[in-house]
């Protein structure tokens, strides 16, 4: 059984179809998305995004989570930005190759991008942290939706 984490706290935040907001005048920004763009994504992969992440795309999209810091973009991902990372497509072609192997590795699935060059969040894929949300691969949450319920607080917390 699939537990169905609520999300209504951050549904606020979500930007209505249409409006144009500075993003920066609140703490949250997201844009909603539909199930056929998640698919796609998974298509171009031949691989299932993680359920906890397909749910918060599902209930709220993706965006800035934490606009309150300019060091960092703190965004979750539009899934076909992921699949284009994982495939090493576009500009992600051109990361230095170890950053490169590891963001397209089955073992880790990049989700949250930081800012910086290569600077990924990524949630582990199998193995002891099977689930956690991983920075520089070590264990910050213990799941995506523990890394929302921390970002929401405190957005520098695993620094």
């Amino acid at each position: 059984m699939i537990f169905i984490f609520n999300y209504d706290n951050l549904k606020q935040y979500v930007v209505p179809q249409g409006k144009l907001i500075r993003c920066g005048e609140q703490q949250h920004c997201f844009y909603a998305i539909d199930e056929m763009e998640i698919s796609k994504a998974e298509n171009m992969l031949s691989l299932q995004f993680p359920n906890e992440l397909k749910e918060f795309y599902l209930q709220i999209g993706y965006g800035y989570l934490g606009y309150d810091n300019p060091n960092f973009r703190n965004q979750i991902m539009h899934p076909l930005e992921i699949a284009k990372l994982k495939l090493g497509l576009d500009f992600y072609g051109n990361m230095y190759e170890e950053d490169l192997k590891y963001y397209t590795s089955e073992s880790v699935f990049p989700f949250f991008d930081l800012g910086g060059e290569a600077d990924y969040l990524v949630i582990q894929m199998g193995g002891e942290f099977d689930g956690s949300v991983l920075y520089l691969d070590a264990p910050i949450a213990s799941s995506f939706n523990d890394f929302v319920a921390k970002m929401c607080e405190r957005t520098d917390y695993f620094i």
